[in-house]
């Protein structure tokens, strides 16, 4: 279970800066920097542009062919001097020999210049933050096999390893080009939310004029103006005009939702065919869209994998340093100078730990990035991958099991008009974001009552809604029947509405269980876990909601007992989901080792929980579990892979039996291995399999009414 008392920003690490090419985490460097979380990433970005302009990615990728080009005559004339018979050669071909060294030198030269730099830049970064890397290491190793093949050439005799510093630096380089653009495709998704934002808006003033900005600069208070077509820059508040917007990649509702004066905007919605003046609520960089990519990006960084993984990683390079030190000592006794070399330079290329670096965040973000495609939000790694091994998921019942409450019934006491019922309750309902409380503000419009005015209105979660009439001084209610009247009456309508001590009159409400709710709590029963609806109704609505899905239930639960009954499983030894929409739910969505919110609910349930359903379809859920399952599987695998690669491939290196140019093609293999089976997660869907048995799922032939 979590720990209670503490909040996430307190027990949450310090986020580091994401990487410029990627995205993903990388470490803080001074701010004016740009930041790379690999070698590969800042040769790759130097590729592609992501630094500078299209002359120096074209620049940098011939620097890239030039190296190969240069490294396959390397080996041509390394094959000529691998040729070279025992004994002493004659006059002839001593100097056809000695050309081929001087060629070798020739040819590797630029090499140097072409690919070392950039690992020298990764080098020197990681020093600046007070670290040593690998990245050191190759560099020694290449330098002293070149320094040695130098001297060899300069001295006409002797071994020379030209083609150890070229291949070692090509094959590294390929190789993290490669991880890192696999990075880039876990991080599509991502990309594309940012590329919804505009560089520059139109700011109007005061006076009426219109300047066009950079977004970076616009300020809360602002009024923008957005044309057809356009995309809302940050969030705000509509001042003038009317307009459909669609909401598909903050809510993944596919209707257009028509949106006037005075509603809100959500930033990355685009406007489709009206004129709009909006009020700048939130500043860029800290509105709607803008929080759900912050949210994603940190959940890989959050994984208990990945720490384990980096607190290994942390003692690996000592440890490999000490094992190459050790071996360069014992080959350099044993067979000279260069054998030592060779074999430590061996050491340090096989034991790179890309794949072990590389193991659990590529396949987190792949199978995050799948979920953020399918409108899935998840703002907790572990919490992710705990989805798989829960065996407890409990419900909420209004508004996450049941949907499309309505208005049944309005009951008037004591002669109340029933308009004037409506309208007290509708302007107390506005207060809230509660299925029931729309319900009457809807039943109030139907009607055409225009709501009353209330001053001060206060939501108490688990109970209702308090206020101050203008026109009186009393204090109104609108809530359950317990909390209003102070006690529990079988025959009282569900909500209440009263004035002072005075009961006004009641409402009562008829449900329709969502239409995918029968499939995803089937397709969960089926993988042998307990199913429970957790409810603050009455226990006659409760049972007619929860039994028609086989599901277990509670009733008359205030927020407090859903957070004890919460507890209790996970006292009980259980890893608990729970399943929430409302301001109640809140309190057991944190407790609980994964809280699931639906989109639809309120924005303190939406971030208490550790995953959003945007679109609100419980569909999502089954696939979403699956999707957790193989993610589990595939880091595992991938850890394991990394730390028996190693374990086989270091001994190997340090008793030299393994040459440098081959570790440096087994160094790549391996982290190609784990960076093609990660990927797999953000291509696969579900198997046939597990689709057949969602579809084959029993269904609630029509929308089940439950009527007080």
């Amino acid at each position: 279970m979590k720990a209670r008392g503490v909040s996430r920003e307190e027990s949450a690490p310090v986020e580091p800066r994401a990487c410029d090419y990627c995205g993903l985490p990388a470490g803080g460097v001074a701010v004016d920097e740009p930041v790379f979380c690999c070698f590969g990433c800042r040769f790759a970005a130097s590729i592609t542009a992501a630094q500078g302009d299209d002359g120096q990615a074209r620049w940098m990728m011939t620097r890239l062919g030039l190296a190969v080009f240069f490294t396959m005559n390397v080996m041509v004339f390394t094959m000529l001097l691998w040729s070279q018979p025992d004994g002493e050669p004659s006059a002839q071909a001593g100097a056809l020999y000695g050309l081929a060294r001087h060629a070798c030198l020739l040819f590797t030269a630029p090499v140097l210049v072409l690919l070392g730099g950039p690992l020298c830049d990764d080098a020197i970064a990681e020093l600046r933050r007070g670290r040593a890397s690998l990245n050191l290491l190759l560099l020694i190793g290449v330098a002293a096999a070149f320094a040695m093949s130098a001297w060899a050439t300069w001295r006409n005799e002797g071994h020379v390893y030209f083609e150890v510093a070229c291949m070692v630096l090509v094959a590294v380089t390929l190789g993290r080009w490669l991880e890192a653009s696999g990075k880039l495709r876990t991080t599509e998704a991502l990309r594309e939310l940012r590329q919804l934002l505009p560089d520059r808006v139109r700011r109007r003033g005061a006076d009426g004029d219109e300047q066009e900005i950079a977004l970076a600069t616009v300020q809360a208070g602002d009024v923008l103006r957005l044309l057809p077509g356009e995309h809302v820059p940050t969030d705000g508040r509509i001042v003038a005009g009317r307009a459909s917007l669609d909401e598909r990649s903050v809510t993944g509702e596919s209707v257009p939702a028509a949106k006037g004066p005075g509603d809100a905007v959500h930033s990355g919605t685009c406007n489709l065919d009206g004129e709009l003046l909006v009020e700048v609520t939130a500043p860029p960089g800290a509105g709607t869209l803008e929080r759900l990519i912050d949210a994603v990006s940190a959940a890989a960084a959050t994984s208990r994998q990945q720490r384990l993984a980096e607190r290994i990683a942390a003692w690996f390079l000592p440890l490999v340093l000490v094992i190459a030190v050790v071996t360069c000592a014992v080959h350099w006794q044993a067979s000279g100078a260069a054998a030592g070399i060779l074999a430590g330079l061996a050491v340090v290329v096989v034991s790179c730990p890309c794949a072990l670096g590389l193991a659990t965040p590529m396949a987190l973000w792949a199978a995050i990035g799948q979920a953020t495609r399918r409108h899935v939000l998840v703002r907790d790694g572990d919490a992710f991958t705990n989805l798989a091994i829960a065996n407890v998921y409990c419900f909420d019942k209004t508004g996450t099991i049941t949907t499309g409450c309505r208005v049944n019934d309005v009951e008037s006491f004591g002669g109340v008009e029933p308009n004037r019922l409506l309208a007290v309750a509708a302007a107390l309902a506005r207060g809230s974001t509660h299925i029931q409380a729309r319900a009457i503000e809807a039943r109030a419009a139907e009607a055409g009552v225009t709501a009353a005015d209330i001053d001060s209105p206060r939501t108490i979660p688990g109970c209702g809604i308090e206020g101050t009439l203008r026109d009186t001084p009393a204090a109104v209610r609108l809530g359950s029947s317990p909390w209003v009247r102070g006690e529990f009456r079988p025959d009282d309508p569900p909500t209440l509405l009263a004035i002072g001590t005075e009961i006004l009159g009641g409402f009562r409400f008829a449900e329709d269980v969502r239409p995918e709710a029968a499939t995803a709590v089937g397709a969960l029963r089926r993988r042998g876990v307990e199913t429970w609806m957790l409810s603050g109704d009455r226990a006659d609505r409760a049972a007619a909601v929860a039994e028609p899905l086989d599901l277990r239930w509670r009733a008359l639960l205030l927020p407090a007992d859903k957070l004890a009954a919460i507890e209790g499983f996970g006292a009980a030894g259980r890893r608990v989901v729970m399943v929430g929409d409302g301001i109640n739910d809140a309190p057991a969505l944190a407790a609980a080792d994964v809280g699931v919110a639906l989109g639809c609910g309120a924005d303190v349930s939406r971030w208490s929980a550790d995953i959003c359903l945007l679109r609100d379809d419980l569909a999502s859920l089954p696939w979403l579990v699956d999707l957790a399952s193989r993610t589990r599987r595939t880091i595992r695998w991938n850890l394991l892979w990394a730390f028996g690669y190693n374990a086989a491939c270091i001994p190997l290196a340090a008793t030299g039996i393994v040459h440098p140019a081959v570790a440096a093609v087994a160094m790549v293999a391996s982290s190609l291995l784990v960076v093609s089976n990660s990927l797999r997660l953000g291509r696969e869907e579900p198997s046939a399999g597990t689709a057949a048995v969602h579809d084959a799922a029993p269904r609630v032939a029509d929308p089940v009414e439950v009527a007080a």
